[in-house]
């Protein structure tokens, strides 16, 4: 009897207590579903890093990536370029939708080694320079400029935002191309106008009328005149081989070579693609002139 009573003490010795002050492992850390769309809205694929998936968020993220550097060419036309945004969007909500629809089951989840603010601050740089990255190229292969003026009506208009190509030095310049240059004696002043006159040919302006080696030539309907109006002429002068003669469409109102002279290739900054936005002096915009190219 007393020895049975021994083994029961025996026994009773080596039962653990339930609360021993032994932890099982980290405390869980629920996600929270709106910080996790948030963080894929503003850079896809970190909401779902933030949710423990670490391989589908770096895949939606290099694929942000990979669509903001190679979209800068979707610039060059109005349909690619809006086209490109829209994607991007769409891009930006389906990985806001997935990272929140995922952390509304996580109410267990345990943050791993890759769930830290280090980890998090680090992609933020990385997508935070790739987002400067391409914004700058962007501005540097098509740049924006806005018009002021009214010597290119009715083709351009005062207050359109134009998206541009950037001219290179082996881009070749063509009659009735439209370009944006620095004004001959004052670098910092821009602007825009159409080239009339090629390098070393003979030009003459009579009545706003362009003569090229003696001969009209075929402006098309971009040249306004008005009736009865007078316009300033220009005497026949030969134009060096980096020269370009530059006129407004508006002839009768226009301040270009007839007034300052020839313009020089290396002053050549641009050539226009076609209108993002335009908006008057009283702050009105005019939708019906979004896309429209400018030409």
């Amino acid at each position: 009897m007393k020895r049975a009573t021994n083994e029961a003490r025996a026994m009773h010795l080596n039962v653990l207590p339930r609360n021993s002050g032994v932890s099982a492992g980290p405390p869980a850390s629920p996600r929270k579903p709106w910080l996790a769309a948030l963080l894929s809205f503003l850079w896809p694929g970190l909401g779902q890093v933030y949710n423990g998936r670490f391989r589908k968020g770096m895949v939606l993220l290099a694929f942000a990536a990979a669509w903001q550097l190679l979209g800068i060419g979707a610039a060059e036309t109005f349909r690619w370029w809006v086209s490109s945004l829209a994607g991007y969007l769409l891009l930006s909500l389906y990985a806001a939708w997935d990272a929140r629809r995922v952390a509304k089951l996580l109410h267990d989840f345990i943050p791993g080694p890759r769930n830290t603010p280090v980890v998090y601050l680090g992609i933020i740089v990385v997508m935070a320079t790739v987002s400067v990255v391409a914004g700058q190229a962007e501005r540097w292969a098509f740049p924006i400029y806005s018009v002021a003026q009214t010597s290119m009506r009715p083709t351009l208009r005062s207050g359109d935002r134009l998206r541009c190509a950037a001219l290179r030095p082996r881009d070749i310049i063509r009659r009735g191309q439209l370009v944006v240059f620095q004004y001959p004696s004052e670098h910092s002043l821009i602007f825009v106008k159409r080239v009339v006159g090629l390098p070393g040919e003979v030009v003459e302006v009579e009545d706003g009328l362009v003569y090229i080696n003696g001969d009209p030539i075929d402006e098309g309907y971009y040249a306004s005149r008005w009736p009865g109006g007078k316009s300033l002429d220009m005497s026949p002068a030969r134009l060096a081989p980096d020269e370009y003669y530059v006129m407004g469409d508006n002839r009768h109102a226009s301040f270009d070579s007839r007034s300052y002279g020839p313009v020089n290739r290396a002053r050549m900054l641009a050539t226009p693609l076609y209108v993002i936005m335009s908006m008057d002096e009283r702050g009105r915009l005019h939708l019906d002139r979004t896309g429209l190219p400018a030409r």
